[in-house]
């Protein structure tokens, strides 16, 4: 049976950029950017933050050419 509960989005930009190893401002440069940390996308919440999943954003699988 597939699981169909969403992921819980309680994560701040900074406590997110931690779980993945990179610098808060790398995270919300590329949201800026692109709407999403690679494919991961924030919440807006009604303070006009954002919360995030606890995921780790994996390397993309290299394409062959």
């Amino acid at each position: 049976m597939l699981n169909d509960e969403a992921p819980a989005y309680d994560l701040n930009t900074l406590r997110f950029a931690g779980l993945n190893l990179v610098k808060a401002a790398s995270v919300r440069s590329r949201v800026s950017r692109t709407g999403s940390y690679f494919g991961v996308r924030p919440m807006k919440l009604a303070n006009g933050r954002v919360a995030w999943p606890a995921v780790q954003v994996g390397k993309a699988a290299e394409v062959a050419s």
